[in-house]
């Protein structure tokens, strides 16, 4: 048994302290790791970064010698003692799904983050005692009793979120017998009858594809901002969600709580359960390279509004703005000319979700996400709606998950073959495995179903009328994307350069708003890192739109096979 306490003082400093104590088994030397990467984001995060004071003591409170081994790596002398005790503090002051967050209201834990397992002992049971006031719920899918949690080994624990505040909501739905828990902690009023009812209804869709549930409970662990946030991150009977402004979250913000709740609940079978072979067990020291993160987070995308879909909470309207807004991403990212979507995903290894070097790589989220609808569909049409990627799905968790084995990026692509014959097989090597357009299959395979794309203006004006993306940082406009052999690109403007004026004005307020009554030429000042220059762009039609659109006289055959695809 390893046993923490955590407790904090002056929690607007945002250091919250731990200390550990163990039996030493009469070892001479014992070696205390924390993680340097979490489950679910496919990136380095070094959270040692954020310890401050560490040290060790025997059973008498005598100091021991310790050093570091690797970046997150500590070794103890022990000396003979028969129990240590090692003490710590870390740096708990990011607010998002997957970080550590203390301030006057509460205290959030991600155990990834902050807490070790004893090299060699990872499957050692955990005893927590959290000291905090007295009046704060606690909400965790760990065994509690009073301030007490245990939790079965490392792999649970570094999955098992806290959140302890006397503002927590809490409310309960069931499926199947199973629980499902609701915690809600920031400023907003859950509507209880509203959020059951649509919860049940996806929950139970995920559950009837599969065949059953992975985990005896689950729990929904939100955090509710007073500002804009969007962020989910899935573990094995829970998921944390961040979320906001907390006004909006029952109606403007309603449908992105769906969204990312059904994503998050899928993510319990796919890649918690039906796991990469790479990722069989976790090696959380380094780097777990794989290149299946378009299962991982293309299938559960895709899923994730399909679900929602099929069990009635989204209308066709909802459903289709999910994969029209993937469509948009896709457009917008000219990466998908050079970097492959499984190559893409082993790459988050190397420079994480943010954009990165401009045009490198696409996306294992909007663009994956279209390669599952269209071997869904190809799936479809080849068995004459009898198998389709839910049945891929439900195969992988069967032969693998349950019998407790990875899978190989051979085996799901086997599959989806088996089921959907040769053009399955060649969208895996030209749009999964290569960077071929996507579009002119994604139009093909969408006739299947009784649909088309049809062009639409870009919205955003300056994409739109000159091939750029460009955001608000600082209070600068700073351009964030070029479209290839755009007019912006041919008039030598880049990603990082600032616009500090629009036709000799300074912009005020939105760029848009100012553009909105450009008809031709607009002349614009551009800051580059060691000069500025004016330079005049003809308005065109550059950044252009596809959305999905249904064929205004579809065939029997057409609507025969859109009704399974929506209903199956």
């Amino acid at each position: 048994m390893i046993s923490y306490s955590i407790s904090y003082n002056n929690p607007h400093r945002h250091y919250v302290d731990f200390e550990l104590t163990t039996s030493t088994n009469g070892l001479d030397k014992m070696q205390f790791q924390l993680s340097a990467w979490r489950p679910g984001r496919y990136e380095l995060a070094n959270f040692s970064q954020n310890i401050q004071k560490w040290a060790a003591f025997d059973e008498n409170n005598n100091p021991l010698p310790f050093k570091k081994i690797t970046k997150d790596l500590w070794e103890v002398d022990t000396n003979g003692t028969m129990e240590i005790t090692v003490t710590y503090n870390f740096y708990a002051n990011q607010l998002d799904a997957g970080a550590c967050y203390l301030d006057e209201h509460q205290l959030y834990l991600n155990p990834v983050h902050c807490m070790f397992y004893i090299v060699d002992r990872m499957e050692e049971d955990y005893k927590i005692a959290l000291d905090i006031p007295k009046n704060y719920k606690i909400a965790s899918s760990m065994e509690q009793e009073e301030n007490m949690l245990t939790v079965k080994g490392y792999d649970l624990l570094s999955e098992s979120p806290i959140i302890c505040s006397d503002t927590l909501q809490h409310g309960t739905y069931e499926v199947d017998g199973i629980a499902f828990h609701l915690w809600f902690q920031g400023e907003c009023n859950p509507e209880w009858d509203k959020l059951n009812k649509d919860f049940v209804a996806f929950t139970k869709s995920q559950i009837k594809h599969f065949g059953g549930f992975p985990v005896d409970e689950y729990h929904y662990f939100f955090q509710i901002t007073p500002y804009r946030s969007y962020h989910g991150v899935e573990h094995t009977k829970n998921t944390v969600l961040l979320l906001g402004p907390g006004e909006e979250i029952m109606d403007k913000r309603y449908e992105d709580l769906l969204g990312v709740c059904s994503h998050e609940l899928y993510h319990t079978w796919n890649v918690k359960s039906i796991r990469p072979v790479e990722m069989y067990p976790y090696d959380y020291t380094k780097e777990n390279y794989f290149r299946t993160g378009f299962v991982a987070e293309g299938v559960t995308t895709y899923m994730g509004d399909m679900m929602l879909y099929n069990s009635g909470v989204f209308n066709w309207e909802a459903f289709v703005k999910t994969q029209n807004q993937n469509i948009e991403r896709h457009l917008t990212n000219y990466g998908r000319f050079n970097l492959s979507v499984a190559d893409s995903g082993f790459d988050n290894w190397l420079d994480g979700y943010k954009l990165g070097a401009p045009n490198r790589k696409t996306s294992i989220y909007p663009d994956a996400s279209i390669c599952m609808l269209m071997i869904d569909l190809e799936i479809i049409q080849n068995t004459e709606g009898k198998k389709s990627l839910h049945s891929v799905m439900k195969e992988l968790y069967e032969d693998f998950a349950l019998k407790e084995k990875g899978y190989s990026e051979d085996d799901f692509r086997n599959i989806c073959v088996k089921f959907g014959g040769l053009k399955v097989a060649e969208i895996f090597e030209n749009h999964i495995y290569g960077t071929e357009d996507y579009i002119p299959t994604l139009k093909t395979v969408l006739e299947v179903v009784g649909l088309e794309l049809k062009e639409m203006k870009n919205p955003n004006l300056s994409a739109q009328y000159f091939g750029f993306i460009a955001v608000k940082e600082d209070g600068k406009i700073i351009i964030k994307k070029v479209e290839p052999n755009s007019v912006t690109d041919k008039n030598g403007i880049a990603p990082e350069d600032e616009i500090t004026k629009v036709n000799g004005e300074k912009i005020e307020g939105k760029l848009s708003d100012t553009l909105k009554g450009c008809k031709e030429n607009v002349t614009l000042t551009i800051k580059k890192k060691f000069s500025e220059e004016t330079i005049s762009l003809a308005v065109g039609n550059q950044y252009k739109l596809l959305e999905i659109v249904r064929i205004k006289k579809p065939t029997e055959e057409q609507l025969t096979l859109r009704k399974v695809w929506c209903n199956n």
